[in-house]
């Protein structure tokens, strides 16, 4: 069993996007998953799958619910074989979140809902979607992580001053080069291991309750994104890969 946190050091890089195609391949090849919204200031995760979000995990944090009822098992399209896919939205609404965010929080409380999903729900792995930036949540997400995934763009930014397990380099232009895009990324991020996924318009359009890996099983980006999964499960991390 695996928990990854999932971090960017800005906006736009396209990692809520990037966490759900992940949770749903992992998923589809037979994994008990579950993705966390952490980023109470700007959620995204329940648009992403289409989810209702009746509790949340700002519901938990201020006390109100136990995290178990904040706990959305996702339709079988999400899912093959024995698989499962599971999602916690970060807030209901906004006064959802100003409760925990104004009020304040003990982190702790974010460790120990964590440590119940992964029991509660028999997970094989746990991705949280962090806020963008060196956040309260992104810090106590990469400190409970054993895997730590980066997105970043081409441009390049320094990771949070956390060290991050794994880099995606995410919607790469198919202008430039992939050799070219790696030693640009070593160069900012170190030489830890990365992927470089190239831009999609399908994959940066995609709808609400959508997921690119099974609207487009086929494509050349699917099979990276499979590969991160399988890399983030315990397999060899892809280098440089067709498609």
């Amino acid at each position: 069993m695996r928990i990854v946190s999932v971090s960017s050091s800005y906006g736009g890089t396209g990692k809520t996007t990037l966490a759900v195609n992940v949770g749903v391949a992992a998923a589809r090849s037979g994994l008990r998953v579950a993705i966390v919204d952490t980023a109470m200031q700007s959620p995204g995760l329940a648009d992403a799958l289409a989810v209702p979000a009746t509790w949340s995990l700002a519901d938990y944090l201020c006390g109100d619910c136990d995290i178990a009822r904040a706990v959305h098992h996702l339709p079988p399209w999400a899912a093959g074989g024995e698989g499962a896919l599971f999602a916690v939205a970060a807030i209901r609404g906004h006064e959802d979140a100003a409760g925990a965010l104004v009020g304040g929080y003990d982190p702790g409380l974010l460790v120990e809902g964590c440590r119940r999903l992964v029991d509660a729900l028999d997970l094989d792995l746990l991705l949280l979607d962090t806020p963008a930036g060196l956040t309260t949540e992104a810090v106590v997400c990469a400190g409970i992580a054993d895997v730590s995934l980066h997105v970043d763009r081409i441009r390049g930014r320094p990771p949070l001053r956390l060290s991050p397990s794994f880099l995606v380099v995410n919607m790469v232009p198919a202008s430039l080069a992939e050799p070219d895009v790696l030693r640009q990324a070593r160069s900012v991020h170190g030489d830890v291991p990365m992927a470089v996924l190239p831009y999609s318009p399908e994959f940066a359009l995609a709808g609400a309750g959508e997921a690119f890996v099974t609207a487009h099983p086929e494509h050349g980006l699917s099979s990276r994104i499979r590969a991160v999964a399988r890399a983030l499960t315990g397999q060899p991390f892809p280098g440089p890969a067709p498609g």
